[in-house]
């Protein structure tokens, strides 16, 4: 057995470092991990590949090659496989069934994860071999390689080289990203290569739809709820919990994650309110100071109105433009209105093409599901070049078609690697407002409750905006990331003006001289309209 104390005394020397230094640290070991995997999958696959032979070998000898095969045996076995039984299951568990619990042993994982690797690997060298190569050269990590092969699962094995080379030409070309921007990313360029593949994908999991309820094997007492839904039925869950939740007074003593969970339980009741548990709601008065109190009153639910106002504003534009829908689940009068929110084209929901849509907090959907979950939902109709008053600039909180249109241009939280929903962050000013920053598109950003008080309170760390909405952020060690590799401009091209912004410096320069220019000619073309006039007086 080799000793490991050589390898932990260099190790040791981290303690010696700088946090910069540790930083590079995490960067060459992120790099070295995912170098690493690329090498796990091969070999997972290769494994599968050797069993996989030896499985045949055994079936060819046990089937025979010549006159010791009769015609009745091979008859036999066609009335077998005719009849839905396996032929082979005679000859033992199959090569892959050797190949997982080979690598399972091997790794120390369940069979469902080595599996996995082996299909990864077997992707990875057939099918996606150059977005393997950013895999082995670190460019993604292991996570987004799988979130990759999950989702060519549907596309045709034409277009497979296609999407290989697009994609590798992304995540080459592009900063790292969340994982929330990398699935988007890998679902827009499965879109425009191969649209089928979003429909064939919803059909699968609209089938693959499961709900189950377990006992908890690590908390006794408790149980455990997981299941599989269409990301669009398990939003409309989603938010109708979220809605309930949080329709109750703030003196609730509950967490949000509690009254969830008792949302959840009152559903399954039929019951479409959470009772309010602060103390005014559950005091019960005295019958002998209070003698007019019935026994059988209702306990008190608070009213409640909508989780957001989304109301949209009157716009009579009919052109090309970007869609913010926001799809209410149908609910009774009294229930909570729950909230959810999708991004689509225009022109995607007029029927005049197929681009995906984004649904908030789950990434790209299919147009037809954008379309049929948005025939009754309230709608806001966006602008890049949105108009903003001076007045409106100068406040602090921006409107509500600003809002709109910074968060549709985004995916998630723009802070480098956070997924947190963009429809539930905060917008950050880039330039403090204190600090004479404008309430405009340009300067701000959406940023998690978290993030939005590190970068603001946080020691150390500075931000940047371009025109263009591109944020970066810089580390106290002085490293720069980032925050938004792929936003949704690049998936609705609509939401990004093709112009600089009306007061960039080349743009003024550029109309200073073009102004400069066209009024000395038009003095000269009067100067000689003059000279013309005083040469030819009428009559002519």
């Amino acid at each position: 057995m080799t000793s490991t104390a050589p390898l932990v005394a260099r190790l040791a020397e981290d303690e010696q470092h700088s946090a910069t230094e540790l930083v590079e640290v995490l960067h060459h070991c992120n790099a070295v991990r995912a170098s690493a995997d690329y090498r796990m999958v091969q070999a997972a696959s290769l494994i599968h590949d050797e069993r996989e032979q030896e499985y045949l070998a055994r079936i060819a000898a046990g089937v025979g090659t010549g006159e010791a095969t009769t015609l009745a045996e091979l008859e036999q076995l066609a009335q077998r496989a005719a009849a839905g039984a396996d032929p082979r299951a005679q000859y033992g568990p199959t090569g892959l069934d050797h190949a997982v619990a080979e690598v399972g042993a091997a790794l120390t994982i369940a069979p469902a994860r080595a599996r996995e690797l082996i299909e990864a690997g077997n992707v990875m060298r057939h099918h996606l071999p150059f977005t393997g190569a950013t895999l082995a050269s670190g460019r993604i990590d292991l996570a987004r390689f799988l979130i990759a092969v999950r989702r060519v699962a549907f596309c045709s094995t034409e277009t497979l080289h296609l999407i290989d080379t697009d994609l590798a030409e992304a995540i080459d070309t592009r900063e790292p990203m969340s994982l929330a921007r990398f699935q988007t990313m890998v679902d827009t360029i499965i879109a425009q290569i191969d649209p089928s593949a979003l429909r064939r994908r919803r059909e699968r999991v609209d089938a693959d739809r499961n709900v189950s309820v377990r006992p908890d094997r690590h908390t006794p007492g408790q149980s455990r709820i997981s299941g599989a839904l269409p990301a669009e039925k398990a939003a409309a869950v989603d938010a109708r919990l979220t809605s309930m939740a949080t329709a109750v007074h703030p003196g609730d003593p509950r967490t949000l994650e509690q009254r969830r969970a008792d949302a959840l339980v009152a559903l399954a009741e039929g019951i479409t309110t959470l009772a309010c548990r602060c103390e005014t709601c559950t005091h019960q008065p005295d019958p002998e100071l209070d003698t007019s109190a019935e026994s059988d009153a209702p306990a008190l639910v608070p009213e409640t109105e909508p989780t957001a106002d989304l109301e949209a504003e009157s716009d009579n534009d009919t052109g090309e433009s970007t869609t913010v829908e926001d799809t209410s689940a149908p609910v009774s009068d009294t229930a909570p209105r729950p909230t959810f929110h999708i991004v689509v084209n225009l022109s995607t929901l007029l029927g005049h093409d197929n681009d995906p849509a984004v649904l908030d907090g789950h990434g790209a959907i299919d147009a037809d599901t954008a379309r049929q979950l948005l025939g009754e939902a309230r709608r806001t109709y966006l602008r890049p070049d949105l108009s903003t008053t001076p007045e409106a600039i100068a406040r602090y909180a921006p409107s509500k078609k600003v809002a709109d249109l910074v968060r549709a241009g985004e995916l998630c939280c723009s802070f480098p690697g956070c997924n947190n929903r963009v429809w539930h962050a905060d917008l950050d000013h880039s330039v403090p407002h204190g600090d004479g920053g404008p309430t405009h598109p340009r300067n701000l950003k959406p940023l998690c409750r978290f993030h939005h008080r590190l970068k603001t309170f946080g020691i150390g760390w500075r931000d940047y905006q371009d025109p263009m909405g591109t944020v970066f952020f810089q580390s106290p060690t002085g490293h720069t990331y980032l925050g938004n590799a792929f936003t949704g401009r690049d998936l609705f091209t609509s939401l990004t003006a093709t112009a600089h912004p009306p007061e960039h410096p080349a743009r003024e320069r550029i109309d200073t001289l073009r102004a400069t220019r066209a009024a000395a000619a038009r003095r000269a073309d009067k100067r000689a309209t003059d000279r013309w006039n005083k040469d030819n007086p009428p009559p002519f």
